[in-house]
């Protein structure tokens, strides 16, 4: 999409989101988290990148005009997305298997299989997995709400909700429910519904949502009270997210966020998220010198920032690389098939 037509609100909220990441990572104790109120922002992080996601994805399906699952699930356009995640992500678990092995920790084959398909090592290592479902996932999610509008939504909030219900009733255990992307079927299908613009603002039932959100936020994570059904990652389950849902509308529907810095972080959140992958399992060397938690996470700040971005510019032209190079293999495939077909038609 043209420069002129960029939204510069979603890189300036990807910049916000990955900083909130970083600090989230931080170490806090679940008092602290309460008191500075991070069920309400910083523990937002996550959905809120969910939501940009759908957002993202369905604009780019409007742009390239794919409206069936078979153009969605095309060869190429699954490929090149998963590259763009896999490379960057390849390189710092290759760093982060390195450094594990040279502190002792030994080799072993089907443990290096089992670390990378579940993300890695480092905090948010569900991260990678998670998206890689999402590239198989949300064509799914954007023919529906394509199709059926508003009630294509509801379809996808009902499948969230059919789904910590079988979680529950089945005993999935937390390991497996944080590697699965359903658990943000519901910010993705409301990302993908705000980009595709059939969106009316409903003041009454934004008001409802995000009132419900905060009634679920106190009750489960101040009250003490454990939910029923939601009772794995409490702070970003489905209740939860009703109350981000609505102020991500008003955010990525008004295009006068700029900011040079924040939009820079934004572009590269994706490599400064497996940066502070890997930085946060040395952290401890960090803290060994200085003492003063403050001063603490602004050198996590800007050690993770700035490493990030450095690998952001680095990356991007070798993955780009690879996503031509493997582009005109396809195209070339493509080319010998037809070839063929045209031979034995012939």
């Amino acid at each position: 999409m043209e420069a002129a037509r960029r939204n510069h609100s979603i890189d300036c909220m990807k910049g916000i989101c990955i900083v909130f990441i970083i600090i989230t990572h931080f170490t806090w104790n679940d008092s602290e988290r309460l008191r500075y109120l991070f069920p309400f922002w910083i523990d937002m992080a996550v959905p809120f990148f969910m939501i940009i996601s759908g957002f993202v994805y369905a604009r780019s399906f409007i742009k390239h005009e794919i409206v069936t699952l078979e153009s969605a699930y095309c060869l190429k356009n699954v490929l090149n997305t998963f590259i763009r995640y896999t490379v960057p992500f390849a390189f710092v678990f290759a760093v982060e298997e390195m450094l594990f092995i040279y502190i002792g920790g030994g080799y072993d084959t089907f443990q290096l299989i089992r670390d990378f398909l579940s993300g890695g090592m480092g905090p948010g290592s569900y991260y990678y997995p998670v998206m890689i479902q999402f590239v198989l996932y949300f064509p799914i999610i954007y023919i529906l709400v394509k199709k059926h509008d508003f009630r294509g939504v509801c379809a996808c909030a009902l499948i969230n909700i059919i789904y910590e219900v079988c979680r529950n009733a089945y005993g999935m255990n937390v390991e497996c429910y944080r590697l699965l992307v359903f658990r943000y079927t519901l910010c993705i299908a409301f990302g993908c519904y705000l980009s595709i613009g059939n969106y009316k603002r409903n003041v009454r039932l934004s008001g409802i949502m995000v009132l419900m959100g905060i009634f679920y936020i106190v009750v489960f994570r101040y009250l003490g009270y454990t939910p029923p059904i939601t009772n794995f990652w409490t702070g970003t389950c489905i209740w939860a997210c009703l109350y981000i849902i609505p102020i991500s509308a008003w955010i990525l529907n008004c295009n006068g966020m700029k900011n040079g810095i924040l939009e820079l972080f934004g572009k590269a959140s994706y490599n400064i998220f497996l940066v502070q992958m890997i930085y946060y399992r040395g952290a401890r060397i960090v803290y060994g010198l200085i003492e003063n938690r403050t001063l603490q996470l602004g050198i996590n700040l800007v050690i993770c920032l700035g490493m990030g971005v450095i690998f952001y510019y680095v990356e991007k032209p070798v993955t780009d690389y690879i996503n031509k190079k493997a582009y005109l293999i396809l195209e070339k495939i493509e080319d010998n098939s037809k070839i063929k077909m045209d031979g034995i038609n012939s």
